[in-house]
């Protein structure tokens, strides 16, 4: 007798604007399209988080200061305060123009009370990394499974950086320098503030919660029934393109173009979990999909993956992806561009898929 073989799917992106997009900021005009914080600071600044200068620059290096962090990280999560919250400080009145947003971080324990805030200070790295870990109620554990060479657990930021290092928050590569007394740019608080945003998003969504048996936040698996194996050739494999772009015609989207290249990193990433006995985004081998492009040195604007497992047709599989939202949502992303396909099977036979999606 054939045992039926457990089917799963995960999926991630990072668009860096949200799926739905509101009508674009006007241009700064120091932001060019191509510098890396262009598309996260359009997107806070549509929302209303973030604003420019009056002479029609956002100046990417400026360093953040405190109260400009307040107000940036309250609008962002829609924090207000209490009529009869009143903080302590002596340097911050109610004529300052961040005085709310800084009472009511306060009154969450965001921010310490005491006799000064400090206002016009540059905010740290590391006072970032705890902002917004209590801003998002974001769970806090000792895994350690990211770690940076200047960060030890002395350091009061510790547990702050690598929780928001480990959901990918910051993308400061692993075992370099976090650098937690630098501060804060511009620049690097828009893209901060953009993923703190999509991970709160998926974690409403359901997409994402945190597993108390492993201590970290995980990716929901959607497991449903799968006919017995059959044979798999390429051609089939490659057919799963065809079926995307069979859905995005349905919806009135471009077709991907298939690429290459980026099959190839695809393929890798397959082999990788298919050889290592894993199934995740994050690999052993070459880490997030994000740096697993860099190390292919593929140039990416936004990309996203859908990867499965124990499917044995492209029908049946490119179908998982289509009935799970967040799949779906990558799959018929308006701003992809390319697609790219991996497959591969385990010693055991089981079948394992990647579809890599980028804009280019």
């Amino acid at each position: 007798m054939k045992l039926r073989m457990q089917t799963a799917l995960l999926t991630t992106a990072l668009l860096l604007t949200p799926a739905i997009q509101p009508a674009q900021a006007a241009s700064f005009t120091d932001v060019p399209k191509s510098h890396w914080a262009h598309d996260p600071i359009d997107a806070i600044s549509d929302l209303g988080i973030i604003n420019g200068y009056p002479d029609g620059t956002y100046k990417l290096n400026h360093a953040v200061t405190r109260a400009q962090a307040a107000k940036i990280v309250a609008l962002a999560t829609k924090t207000k305060p209490t009529h009869d919250f009143t903080p302590d400080f002596n340097d911050v009145t109610p004529a300052h123009g961040a005085y709310d947003h800084i009472r009511a971080l306060t009154e969450r324990g965001i921010f310490n009370n005491g006799e000064s805030f400090n206002p016009n200070a540059s905010l740290t790295r590391g006072q970032m990394a705890k902002i917004i870990t209590l801003a998002y109620n974001i769970t806090v554990d000792d895994n350690d499974l990211v770690t940076f060479s200047d960060i030890r657990k002395i350091n009061g930021y510790h547990s702050y950086i690598t929780t928001i290092a480990e959901l990918g928050i910051t993308t400061t590569e692993q075992g370099g320098e976090f650098k937690p007394n630098d501060p804060v740019s511009r620049a690097h608080m828009a893209a901060f503030i953009q993923r703190a945003i999509e991970f709160d998003a998926k974690r409403k969504s359901g997409e994402i919660y945190y597993d108390q048996a492993q201590q970290k936040y995980v990716e929901k698996v959607y497991s449903i029934p799968e006919p017995p194996p059959s044979q798999m050739d390429d051609a089939q494999a490659a057919q799963t393109i065809n079926l995307v772009n069979n859905e995005r015609q349905q919806q009135n989207l471009a077709a991907l173009k298939q690429d290459k290249a980026l099959s190839a990193i695809a393929q890798a990433k397959a082999e990788d979990m298919a050889q290592k006995n894993y199934f995740a985004h994050n690999s052993p081998t070459y880490g997030s999909v994000g740096n697993m492009l860099d190390h292919f040195k593929y140039d990416w604007t936004a990309y996203g993956e859908n990867i499965a497992k124990g499917y044995t047709t492209a029908k049946t599989v490119v179908q998982g992806w289509m009935d799970s939202p967040g799949h779906r949502a990558n799959i018929l992303q308006s701003r992809f561009t390319n697609i790219g396909i991996g497959y591969a099977t385990d010693q055991n036979g089981t079948t394992y898929w990647v579809h890599i999606f980028a804009t280019k």
